[in-house]
């Protein structure tokens, strides 16, 4: 092996071994990823409100939203997809929408509200449930 292929290989396994610890800890491990929980009888009324995300570049960057969204005290759920730029939050506190957006623009995405799509669009969906 030359010296040139050499060093573009051993640049490429220092890039690899500099990205898989940022991607672990951005959550982009996919392990966090739950089912969006299904309503019962004894949920309290939730509020849905939707979002079109400007800024989005790949599925990490839906999948950063989710986490972040997730976080907030009264999210009970968040749908957010790269392909429709679109976010969906399902609140259990109506005051906690203020404390979402903050969240989905703290990381550098620009929000508009958007109308919350119907319940059988068929989309891909990255739920997370938060508790």
């Amino acid at each position: 092996m030359d010296r040139g292929r050499a060093y573009d290989q051993y640049m490429r396994i220092g890039f690899i071994s500099a990205l898989l610890p940022v991607l672990v800890l951005s959550g982009c491990s996919g392990s966090d990823i739950q089912k969006p929980a299904t309503a019962t009888a004894a949920t309290k009324q939730t509020t849905q409100v939707a979002y079109t995300v400007t800024g989005m570049h790949c599925n990490s960057c839906a999948e950063a939203i989710t986490a972040e969204v997730a976080a907030v005290k009264g999210v009970r759920s968040v749908q957010c997809t790269f392909e429709s730029k679109c976010a969906v939050l399902e609140l259990n506190n109506p005051s906690a929408q203020a404390d979402a957006e903050r969240a989905i623009t703290k990381l550098g995405y620009t929000i508009a509200p958007c109308a919350v799509p119907a319940a059988g669009a068929t989309q891909p969906v990255t739920g997370v449930s938060s508790k």
